[in-house]
């Protein structure tokens, strides 16, 4: 079997180790619990209404994960360090991402634990398999959190801050995937493995069909960083297709919108886009064409001051026609706000070929 290495707070009290090890082996299982619940839920799509999900069976796992969490961190890797490195603990997870995510965790245990209110999840990403729907729930925002837990004392400011940074708004799954890395690296002896091989028990998680990436292990990167990654490498990739016709520009805060459709040998598809990432198209030699509200049409070229420009205008001046039928400007809004914030939609837009799609 390969030597387990060294942990950043190794635990040599035998009771506590033991302990340790009996919780790591808990956390593990009720990350499993909770992953296989996503794809097990009562969620249902109602016709008139959209979808009713249903998170309960998911919540109900969770409780017993902080648990082991709250326990690991604070009866079994801090008990047992001297106070030196016991501050040297707590000065890690001040500036450590995943240190981070367990103090926030700390605040959800603490208040399912011990105040008058429920931590509701947030879901905004439903997937559908096979008929079936699994439902991946986020953490709900700080500011979301009901008054009594964000007025609560009993939990340590750090705490609060850590929860407002690095689990609102996250996936409850990558969270836990978190912490459980984190101690592994303070402790990997603590983690139950598989007999020969040295393998992590229990990880990978089982596959479930999906659109773009799940983290199945610890040791797997967060969707947050690949999806920087994606959408770093489809903004410096040209479009698939031969061209892109803008139609419209609209605003979202301020900011210019440019629509269109992306032309692939007949196929077109819709796309929403900003000026910068038209210019950068632009430089790589990818043609772009303005059609006015008369019709006209222009091809777009990119500025020395950096904007692009069609017959001689910026862009941002240019007479394009507004949207008088489907798709409307909310419409089109909607797709920009959306791949605004998935990278992976982002990518799909920027790079799937051959696929016509309308909003």
């Amino acid at each position: 079997m390969p030597q387990t290495p060294t942990g950043l707070f190794p635990v040599t009290d035998p009771g506590l180790r033991d302990k340790g090890r009996q919780k790591m082996h808990g956390l593990a299982l009720y990350i499993t619990h909770i992953w296989e619940a996503t794809a097990s839920t009562d969620t249902t799509l109602v016709r008139g209404v959209g979808l009713d999900v249903d998170v309960e069976r998911i919540a109900l796992e969770i409780a017993p994960a902080l648990s082991a969490v709250r326990t690991l961190d604070l009866e079994v890797i801090r008990a047992s360090q001297s106070p030196a490195e016991g501050g040297r603990y707590l000065a890690l997870q001040d500036t450590d991402p995943q240190g981070q995510v367990v103090l926030g965790l700390v605040l959800a245990r603490n208040a399912d634990t011990h105040l008058p209110a429920t931590l509701d999840l947030h879901v905004d990403r439903v997937v559908e398999m096979n008929g079936e729907w699994r439902v991946l729930p986020s953490w709900q925002p700080y500011d979301r959190l009901p008054a009594v837990v964000q007025a609560s004392t009993g939990t340590r400011p750090a705490n609060h801050t850590a929860y407002r940074a690095a689990v609102g708004g996250h996936l409850v799954i990558e969270t836990l995937l978190d912490a459980f890395a984190f101690f592994l690296r303070c402790d990997p002896a603590l983690a139950l493995r598989l007999p020969g091989t040295g393998e992590l028990a229990y990880f990978p998680l089982l596959p479930y069909a999906t659109h773009d990436y799940e983290r199945r292990h610890p040791d797997q990167p967060n969707r947050s960083v690949i999806a920087a990654e994606v959408r770093r490498a489809a903004e410096d990739a040209p479009p698939s297709g031969t061209g892109r016709e803008i139609l419209y520009r609209l605003a979202s805060d301020g900011t210019p919108v440019y629509c269109g459709y992306t032309v692939d040998f007949g196929l077109r598809s819709s796309f929403t886009e900003a000026g910068c990432q038209i210019v950068r198209d632009l430089q790589a030699g990818f043609p772009y064409t303005a059609v006015s509200a008369d019709g006209s049409r222009h091809d777009i070229t990119a500025g020395a001051d950096g904007r692009p420009y069609a017959d001689g205008v910026a862009l941002e001046s240019y007479p394009f026609a507004q949207p008088y039928r489907d798709p409307r400007p909310e419409t089109w809004l909607q797709w920009w706000q959306l791949t605004s914030e998935d990278a992976f939609l982002y990518r799909r837009q920027r790079h799937d070929t051959g696929t016509p799609r309308s909003l």
